[in-house]
This record gives structure tokens, C-alpha cells and sequence, in this order.
């Protein structure tokens, strides 16, 4: 009686595991393979981070419905993320447009440098929602306008050498990481996953937390 008791009792905490998800941190961290959840890069990008600090890259386009669907999902890794995280954007350019987009990322980051006012969300918005086509200088100052600031802020921000730095960052990133769509996320110069490699958003956290830690020292 005792060893079906047992039995019962065995069966009807795994059946809990399965439909809660609370599966312990060890299986979930041998679930995660190098090739299907992630790969690691041929060459290592350099970082941004501090010594003993872990740098997780978000590479994204405005452009990109997926992008911008993930983007709940960032604000969840970053309402808990480790103290040894930083945490980065990093405009993709995969193309002239793509190209021109990153423009509008950095200036975007530049005149709201604390994100006090929320230029990001409001870049995604305007692409992704009210269908708005910013792909030239004009476009992006009357975007810019439209928020409060002025067109002699947005000139100074395109022609900075800030930029120039930035937008030979954002192709060393995505040149380096070998991605060829996005969304991607880039864990310490190291390894490349992403929400399609992983099969859920909620999985995707799960890796990258497993990634962080293998580079925790």
C-alpha cells in the first residue's frame, strides 16, 4: 500500500512540474544545447562591459514585427537582471534602410539620453503601429519635432562624431555575430541565440539567464 502510495505521490508531482513549468535549474540547464539554443561565435566580439561585468546585446531592427513583439519580454529581462549585466541595444544593418534606422536609434538615444521620454518605445510605435515611414533626414526631424525637441539637435546628433562611433560599433556587432535576421540576442561577445532558435520568448530568457551565468566569474 505504502510503495503505490509512493507511486501515486511520484506521479502526481511530476504531472505538477509538467503543467507548471517548475522544472529544477539543473534540467532546465542541461535542456540547453550548443547548435539548437544556441551557437557559439567563431570569433568573440569585443565588449562594452566593464571588468566582471556580463554584456547582453539586444541587435534588433525598427523595422522588424518580431522586434518590436519582443520587446515586452526585454523589460521583463531587465525588471530582473543580475547586477554583473549590462545590458545593450544594438541597431542591426543589415541593409541601407536598415542602415538608415540605426541613424534613428542613436539619435533616438542621444536626445533622450536617461529615456526619460521614452524615444524608443516611441520609434517602435510609430514604425510598427501607426505605420510611419522614416527613412530620410526630413522624415526623422519632423519625428523628432513632433516630440519636443529641435531640428538643430537631431543635425547635431546625425553629424557627431558619437555617431560615428556608434554606427561602427553597431556593424562590428552584427558583422562579428553572424546574424542574418532578427531578432538576436548576443550574450558576452560569446554566443548568439534568439527567440526562433529557442521556440518561445519565456525560453529565450531562460537560456540567455543560463549563458549569463556560465560567464559569471
Amino acid at each position: 500500500m505504502k510503495r503505490t502510495l509512493s507511486h501515486t505521490l511520484g506521479f502526481m508531482m511530476a504531472a505538477l512540474f509538467a503543467l507548471t513549468g517548475c522544472i529544477p535549474e539543473a534540467s532546465q540547464a542541461q535542456d540547453f544545447k550548443e547548435g539548437t539554443h544556441y551557437v557559439t561565435l567563431p570569433s568573440t566580439i569585443p565588449t562594452q562591459a566593464a571588468e566582471g561585468k556580463v554584456e547582453v546585446v539586444d541587435l534588433f531592427w525598427y523595422g522588424c514585427p518580431h522586434c518590436y513583439s519582443l520587446e515586452p519580454t526585454i523589460e521583463k529581462f531587465l525588471s530582473k537582471k543580475p547586477d554583473n549585466v549590462v545590458f545593450q541595444r544594438v541597431p542591426a544593418t543589415l541593409s541601407p534602410r536598415w542602415e538608415y534606422h540605426a541613424k534613428l536609434f542613436y539619435v533616438g538615444q542621444m536626445l533622450d539620453a536617461d529615456g526619460s521620454k521614452r524615444v524608443h518605445t516611441k520609434i517602435f510605435e510609430a514604425l510598427q503601429k501607426q505605420r510611419r515611414k522614416i527613412n530620410d533626414d526630413e522624415a526623422m526631424t519632423r519625428f523628432f519635432t513632433e516630440l519636443g525637441f529641435t531640428a538643430d539637435q537631431v543635425k547635431s546628433a546625425l553629424n557627431s562624431m558619437e555617431m560615428k562611433t556608434m554606427m561602427a560599433r553597431a556593424k562590428e556587432v552584427g558583422e562579428k555575430s553572424k546574424a542574418d535576421s532578427v531578432p538576436v540576442i548576443i550574450v558576452n561577445g560569446k554566443y548568439r541565440t534568439s527567440p526562433s532558435m529557442v521556440g518561445s520568448e519565456e525560453t529565450l530568457l531562460q537560456v540567455v539567464d543560463y549563458l549569463v551565468k556560465r560567464e559569471t566569474k
